[in-house]
């Protein structure tokens, strides 16, 4: 499968050296200083739980001609930077499927504006991180010797397709697990129902996970502010078929999930995955916030310690 990773962040970094290595038809875009950086050295990584190094000589280019052919493009752009991306894929219609992996809140609708349906898949990322002097520092893993987080990935219409198949093989051939859903939509709501808070209280204590630990009524806000948010989204109808780790948070006592919230906000993993990436990109986090207030607003449903949260950061 000969694939382009569209954007040379952290994480589409991360993926592509990890396809590459593996063996896989990979070519990544980069533009302006990245590109040049990267033309002369290469990907360079540090995993930040492990300490391991890596580094690969992938194919990057700094544009896109109108016939390049690629079965899959990986689009792992901020949200509120997509404008352009839709119409540079929309006029290369030989870039067969385009997978676009990242915060989203409000559905699909723009995406289908500019592109059509057919070519179209959703995901997340299970891994986290930043750059730092043209080197990606990441965290793909909870502990050393841990398990990589899975990528999650799923069509518009639930159905898992030979090209979903595909796409699954192509990350787990590189030891990449894979979680396939039938409820992208609803996964990425929730995600966003959960993150939103913790990050808004991240920049309420300067992007410190461990200083976010240390304040108990923090904790206790953030839990509750995820609980309205599951609400929220209860109420709009999204409540079937979710992850169980989602699930989890909801039916346990709010003292569990402040005990699981702090151990998760002491290790290292919360400051490279969570604290890395909300200092780099605020204004995406920001747009997520913001997204979820619209679909609260859609309910009757109170929602306290999310205003309280978000307006503390503004």
């Amino acid at each position: 499968m000969r694939t382009l990773f569209f954007g040379a962040g952290p994480l589409g970094s991360l993926y592509a050296h990890l396809l590459h290595e593996s063996g896989a038809d990979v070519t990544v875009l980069a533009r302006g200083e990245r590109h040049a950086w990267l033309a002369e050295h290469g990907l360079q990584l540090v995993n930040e739980i492990t300490g391991e190094r890596g580094a690969s000589r992938v194919n990057v280019v700094s544009e896109l001609r109108s016939d390049d052919e690629y079965d899959l493009a990986i689009v792992l752009i901020r949200k509120n930077k997509l404008s352009p991306v839709f119409e540079t894929l929309n006029a290369r219609p030989a870039i067969r499927n385009i997978l676009f992996m990242g915060n989203n809140a409000l559905g699909f609708d723009e995406y289908l504006q500019h592109l059509p349906p057919e070519r179209l898949l959703f995901g997340f990322p299970g891994a986290g991180g930043g750059i730092i002097d043209q080197v990606v520092q990441y965290a793909d893993r909870e502990k050393p010797k841990g398990s990589r987080r899975p990528v999650t990935i799923g069509e518009v219409d639930g159905q898992e397709s030979e090209r979903t198949r595909a796409i699954r093989s192509l990350f787990e051939s590189a030891g990449v697990p894979v979680a396939v859903t039938s409820d992208i939509d609803g996964w990425l709501k929730y995600h966003a129902a959960l993150v939103s808070p913790l990050v808004c209280a991240l920049y309420k204590h300067d992007c410190d996970a461990q200083e976010v630990a240390k304040h108990s009524d923090t904790l206790c806000t953030i839990v509750r502010a995820a609980k309205e948010g599951g609400r929220v989204l209860r109420s709009l109808g999204y409540h079937k078929r979710q992850p169980f780790r989602f699930n989890l948070f909801y039916w346990l006592p709010e003292f569990m999930s402040v005990l699981a919230l702090k151990q998760l906000l002491q290790s290292r993993f919360a400051e490279v995955a969570f604290a890395m990436h909300a200092k780099a990109a605020r204004d995406e986090m920001e747009g997520l916030a913001f997204e979820f207030q619209t679909l609260a607003a859609r309910t009757r449903i109170e929602t306290p310690c999310i205003d309280m949260l978000r307006d503390s950061t503004a």
